[in-house]
């Protein structure tokens, strides 16, 4: 997911519970709340991205989501540049 992506509020999203959902992204994090509470099963085998928790990722897949997130490179881009302008 790159981060133009997520700028839009209108763009339709997928729900990681249900495929038949699709959210504007402005309503997706209200959305996912509900969704879990509805679909638990499927939360047990969700895990949340630290850097974005709009990210569900299967469990066993979280370590490489985290390797290659953009929301992860963003952050640490902004660290970067924070720390130079200390400089």
């Amino acid at each position: 997911m790159e981060k133009e992506e997520s700028v839009d509020p209108e763009r339709l999203l997928q729900c990681p519970y249900d495929k038949n959902h699709k959210i504007r992204s402005c309503r997706f994090p209200y959305h996912l709340v509900k969704c879990r509470k509805n679909h638990p099963d499927i939360a047990a085998k969700l895990a949340t991205c630290p850097f974005n928790a709009r990210h569900l990722v299967p469990r066993d897949q979280l370590s490489e989501h985290i390797a290659t997130c953009m929301d992860k490179i963003f952050l640490e881009d902004e660290v970067d540049n924070i720390k130079m302008n200390e400089k």
